[in-house]
């Protein structure tokens, strides 16, 4: 494995493929990024939260694949996963179609452009290439298929199976050590990590972490799992939220980032019961 000046790491798993770890502050992971090498092009998946962040992968695809990308492909619509896609002047934005509506949003594209801001030959780059529920590329002796799973961590959700390497692009369905960011749909997300599962993958690469190999998956399953289920506890004995979201994190649960995001955590799934609830 190999680092470069801003802290990325840069994980082989073959000559196919190689995944940019995002750098580490804290407790803290930046957002990964994969480069995939096929015969005939070259996708990088996510562009990490700044065009400074990926100039040093898109310098190595380039220098791996011995040519320009030919396609970006964004797995969700969150800043950390996209905001490095003006560097890609070349290539096609692959995304799931709430990628083009979070992005055609103007206070979101107003807020996003701000993050931007210096990077004037960078500029926020929507998908040209859009797709509702899965999408297909080969790269020669490379295949590529997207599914949307959303909404899970995000309403725009995808994961990525790459079939001759047995690698799983899991995006931020899984937080490898980390306490993942819940926002509301557990369901969907647990759907996610079986689908996940069901392809028996040898490689698991996660938004956010290490890359991760097997039992990753049944790991974030069993972490969702014991969230939920601490949350309803809370819900079941009629905490208010206001009380809950103070409540400290169960001790199993205190994973790096636990206490900023379990009360992000409660909400949604409160939101999730209370919707349950009025229904029953």
């Amino acid at each position: 494995m190999t680092v470069d000046s801003h802290g990325i790491r840069f994980d082989r798993i073959s000559d196919r493929l190689v995944v940019a770890l995002g750098p580490r502050d804290g407790e803290r992971a930046g957002s990964n990024s994969t480069i995939v090498l096929g015969d005939d092009a070259t996708m990088v998946i996510d562009t990490m939260v700044s065009p400074a962040l990926m100039l040093p992968v898109k310098a190595e695809a380039e220098l791996l694949g011995g040519r320009p990308v030919a396609y970006v492909f964004n797995t969700h619509g969150d800043p950390d996963h996209l905001l490095g896609n003006g560097l890609f002047h070349q290539a096609q934005v692959v995304a799931h179609a709430k990628v083009a509506e979070l992005l055609a949003d103007p206070d979101r594209r107003e807020a996003y452009e701000k993050r931007l801001a210096g990077a004037n030959d960078a500029p926020l780059r929507p998908p040209d290439i859009t797709f509702d529920d899965t999408y297909h590329l080969d790269l020669g002796g490379v295949s590529v298929k997207a599914t949307y799973v959303g909404p899970a961590h995000s309403v725009a959700d995808t994961v990525v199976w790459l079939e001759e390497q047995s690698a799983f692009i899991a995006a931020d369905t899984v937080f490898n050590g980390l306490f993942p960011l819940i926002r509301e749909d557990l369901k969907n997300w647990f759907a996610a990590l079986a689908h996940g599962t069901e392809l028996r993958p040898r490689v698991i690469v996660p938004g956010h972490g290490p890359v991760g190999y097997a039992g990753t998956l049944e790991r974030q399953r069993e972490l969702l799992e014991r969230i939920h289920d601490a949350v309803r506890d809370l819900y079941s004995g009629g905490v208010p939220i206001d009380e809950a979201v103070d409540a400290p994190v169960p001790e199993s649960l205190r994973l790096p980032l636990a206490a900023e995001r379990w009360p992000g955590a409660v909400r949604g799934i409160y939101h999730v019961l209370d919707q349950a609830s009025a229904v029953s």
